[in-house]
């Protein structure tokens, strides 16, 4: 679902030369830890593990926000890590709130004390390539019809990042 997403993304922005071990390094914790549970969100096979995935997957997105450095999420430019994570995160943007109970402004919310993905995610909507791919990803979730959502309450299960501790 991503990757000629990712190459369009790719092909507009102005990326950052070169591999930096920041960019690698949240390239690969996105690939450990979120991509294997992307599946959770549409496909039947999660129909049982569903909820334990959801709440693996906040706890994931945790460590993410964390890692991040911001403005973008390696610093004050957009890199490789960028265009691998942001098709990601608006797949949950699209999908979490509306199937899975995770509403803006609570504490299921997906940027509820993630206040650096929350950031990088309203700078990367200002380039209007990234606005695109998130449009076009969020049609793309209108078409999955997914009708076996279900509230996935993390909040409890969470270990907040510890830059956001009240």
């Amino acid at each position: 679902m991503f990757d000629a997403r990712r190459a369009a993304l790719a092909s507009t922005l102005e990326i950052a030369d070169g591999a930096d071990a920041k960019s690698n390094e949240l390239t690969s914790l996105y690939e450990a830890q979120i991509a294997p549970l992307e599946p959770a969100i549409w496909s039947a096979e999660y129909a049982s593990s569903r909820q334990d995935a959801l709440r693996e997957l906040a706890r994931a997105l945790d460590l993410l926000e964390e890692a991040v450095v911001g403005p973008m999420l390696t610093g004050p430019q957009i890199t490789q890590a960028d265009v691998r994570i942001f098709p990601a995160v608006c797949l949950l943007h699209h999908a979490l709130p509306t199937h899975f109970g995770w509403t803006e402004w609570t504490d299921e919310a997906l940027f509820y004390r993630r206040p650096r993905l929350h950031a990088w995610w309203e700078l990367m909507l200002y380039d209007p390539a990234a606005e695109k791919v998130a449009a076009d990803i969020g049609a793309d979730v209108q078409t999955l019809a997914i009708s076996w959502g279900v509230d996935v309450p993390t909040s409890g299960v969470r270990d907040f990042p510890k830059h956001t501790d009240e």
